[in-house]
């Protein structure tokens, strides 16, 4: 049975861990640095070590998803029972061409980080460039958890999942973002999207992941 193909699935206080190691080369610094304690520089260890303390009490992981029934392609278009317009695209029908379904998904680590970056920036832009870095990582942090989710429903039932294929990759434009937002109801977890088909909060994303046939 496909829970997620009945109506929209929405998670909220995603559980998150914010690896240094991970920061670290976000960050760029050198790949043998791993840990805060190997950086020679210890107040920058500890304006990181701070970023991260911030980014744990700010982020809130919040995420809606659904699935719905491909029912053709014609041409660059992949129809689903509920859009003829959503999925739009070569790399689009090279993605769903051995699917049965597909789950669209939105998550966000929410508006408050965001809040904060700007405060920052007026008085530390190193404060301030440190966490957005960090964000935009956990961001995608989360997506792929959701993902994750996602991936074990596709398998229970007898699918495999393609990877996840994020809005404005490719020939995937942002403008499918109205429906990505109006198909998943993003509004629940307070995604919206601008004139120009950005998310709002920013540190948000919105992909579609396949349920490729087994051969």
């Amino acid at each position: 049975m496909i829970k997620s193909s009945n109506h929209v699935i929405v998670l909220n206080n995603i559980p998150f861990t914010i690896e240094e190691k991970k920061v670290l080369r976000e960050l760029r610094f050198p790949p043998g640095v791993k840990t805060l304690g190997e950086l020679r520089e210890g107040h920058i260890a500890s304006s990181i070590k701070n970023t991260i303390d911030t980014a744990y009490s700010l982020i809130r992981g919040r995420a809606c998803y659904r699935t719905f029934e491909i029912k053709g392609i014609s041409g660059d278009i992949v129809t689903i029972s509920d859009s003829n317009s959503v999925f739009r695209g070569v790399n689009m029908v090279r993605l769903l061409k051995n699917c049965d379904y597909a789950t669209l998904l939105v998550c966000t680590i929410g508006k408050d980080i965001v809040e904060k970056i700007e405060e920052a920036g007026k008085s530390s832009l190193a404060d301030a460039y440190y966490l957005d870095r960090v964000s935009a990582w956990m961001a995608d942090y989360m997506a792929e958890q959701v993902g994750n989710i996602i991936e074990t429903e596709i398998r229970k039932n007898g699918y495999e999942p393609t990877f996840r294929y994020a809005a404005g990759y490719g020939d995937w434009g942002l403008e499918a973002q109205s429906e990505i937002m109006r198909l998943t109801e993003a509004e629940k977890i307070g995604v919206t999207i601008t004139e120009s088909f950005i998310m709002v909060p920013r540190f948000s994303v919105s992909a579609v992941i396949g349920w490729e046939r087994k051969i």
